[in-house]
């Protein structure tokens, strides 16, 4: 009951407040501009600070690492900056049912510790794309190399130029607002 009563005043005070302040922990401005969307349409008054964390994970995440990445910068978000939510948001792949498969997850920490987490929606890679990543390209330079892109990991991303419909942003927006449920709808914890 404690905790649900905290919670309640968290909730009640970011409100009420003009603002919360938002540490993300990454400068990839797809990134930001996900975590951006993503408040504007849960419509909280918030200040993202963008701060250069370490993931403390390969390059190229694979499988349990993806969810420590995100761990790990929504935590070193918090350790850097000032602010009432640290948010970090890994990207990765692992391998389901013969298929290699690219995902996000996205991690909220509060600084009154209250976290949580949720992973976006999950894609089959093309196996040329997956053979590039055997030969130890991280998923954004496969896509760069097969499809003769340029950056694309800071731009529309893998789900972008492979669905031709989804951006890497649009991919991270709904893990990003349902990791921060219980930090603005704390009546349902």
């Amino acid at each position: 009951m404690t905790k649900q009563i905290n919670l309640y005043f968290v909730f009640i005070s970011f409100m009420a407040s003009s603002s919360i302040k938002i540490a993300v922990g990454s400068t990839n401005r797809v990134k930001i501009d996900a975590v951006r969307e993503a408040i504007k349409m849960i419509n909280i008054n918030a200040v993202i600070e963008s701060v250069n964390v370490d993931s403390g994970v390969s390059k190229q995440p694979y499988c349990e690492e993806t969810f420590i990445g995100a761990r790990n910068r929504a935590y070193n978000a918090l350790a850097k900056v000032k602010a009432n939510i640290g948010i970090g948001i890994e990207g990765g792949i692992c391998t389901k049912h013969e298929k290699v498969l690219a995902y996000a997850v996205v991690y909220a920490k509060g600084n009154d510790g209250l976290e949580n987490f949720a992973y976006s929606a999950a894609f089959a890679l093309p196996n040329k794309v997956v053979e590039m990543i055997n030969k130890g390209y991280e998923l954004g330079d496969a896509i760069d190399k097969v499809y003769n892109k340029t950056n694309s990991k800071f731009n529309e991303g893998a789900v972008g130029i492979l669905t031709k419909v989804i951006s890497r942003k649009d991919l991270y927006v709904q893990p990003v607002i349902m990791a921060l449920y219980p930090f603005y709808n704390a009546e349902v914890l």
